[in-house]
């Protein structure tokens, strides 16, 4: 009868050591995910507060200056956060070709931060031919484009 309760003891600490085991690593795997989840939220959600609107009238004239050369846009945040300005987080595509962040400039109307309803002036240095064109405006996740002619 001892041996009966001898094998039952040994079993039974075969088995809380082996669940012991699993749930280390179940917890390890589980902290892991969890923090994946955390910055890929965080990811969305400012992927989807980014929102920005090209507000220039292309029909005016006023987004091609032939006499400077200069394409001139007016981007109005329309998001639900203050978007920075700097090259990292505004491109510009014109007629489908990168524009180098040397070779435009981004100035916040007003002064301050480009905060939720305010505009933005970019203005590119780029000689345009006659014709149609294109410009697109990439910040951070989201993207506008203007159709106009010069």
């Amino acid at each position: 009868m001892a041996s009966g309760s001898v094998s039952e003891l040994i079993v039974f600490i075969a088995a809380v050591s082996v669940a012991a085991g699993v749930s280390g690593a179940m917890v390890t795997t589980v902290g892991g995910i969890t923090n994946s989840l955390d910055d890929r939220g965080e990811s969305v959600s400012a992927a989807i507060e980014t929102d920005v609107e090209i507000i220039s009238d292309p029909g005016s004239g006023a987004v091609y200056d032939s006499a400077n050369t200069e394409v001139t846009l007016l981007i109005k945040n329309t998001g639900g956060r203050t978007l920075p300005t700097d090259d990292t987080s505004v491109e510009i595509l014109v007629d489908g070709r990168y524009v180098a962040p040397s070779a435009y400039t981004v100035t916040t109307l007003g002064g301050g931060a480009w905060r939720d309803g305010a505009v933005v002036r970019v203005t590119v240095d780029r000689s345009l031919g006659a014709g149609d064109h294109r410009a697109t405006v990439i910040v951070q996740s989201d993207r506008e484009t203007i159709g106009f002619r010069v």
